[in-house]
């Protein structure tokens, strides 16, 4: 059974096309499952309700295996349409709807206020009009900012905080008069 996440998929699955030449069966054969579960993992990155969702994705003969969490029945029905890639025969569909836990929650929370913390402490003058949301990692930040230099010092405040995967900058720059 193979097991992918993330982008060490993506970068396995070039290293793989560029190397199956002069390979045994058997060794294609893993590397085949390889392909397909980095090519699922592109196509649930690449959906917008789907990408801020932990999904894990492993290929053992044909049949591709989904667990994680996702937030609605039509996500979980979506992911599973998009694990129908070439040479996928049947989808076990292992992912669990609706909130992520308690221990996610708290995670997410967690992240928020170690931001806001940052912010506060970091001398980044009156932020009051900046927002930090959270949700399976992903911060999401609003408002606005008085200057360039300010929107920069709130973004690497958040992208070097514990726990984030990634930032949607939502900033906006309005000198303040």
């Amino acid at each position: 059974m193979t097991r992918v996440r993330g982008i060490l998929a993506v970068g396995l699955f070039g290293l793989t096309v560029g190397g199956a030449a002069g390979v045994s069966a058997a060794e294609v054969s893993g590397h085949g499952e390889l392909n397909q579960a980095a090519q699922i993992q592109t196509r649930l990155q690449k959906d917008g309700d789907l990408k801020n969702n932990r999904i894990d994705v492993t290929v053992d003969n044909g049949i591709a295996t989904l667990k994680g969490n996702v937030d609605t029945d039509a996500e979980k029905a979506r992911a599973a349409q998009l694990a129908m890639v070439k040479g996928i025969v049947g989808v076990q569909n292992q992912l669990d709807v609706g909130s992520t836990g308690l221990k996610e929650t708290f995670s997410d929370s967690a992240i928020t206020a170690k931001i806001k913390a940052k912010l506060a402490e970091g001398h980044f003058g009156s932020l009051t009009d900046v927002s930090v949301t959270t949700n399976n990692g992903v911060v999401t930040l609003s408002g606005t900012v008085p200057s360039e230099p300010a929107r920069q010092k709130v973004l690497d405040a958040a992208r070097s905080s514990d726990g984030v995967m990634r930032v949607e900058n939502d900033l906006t720059v309005a000198p303040r008069h």
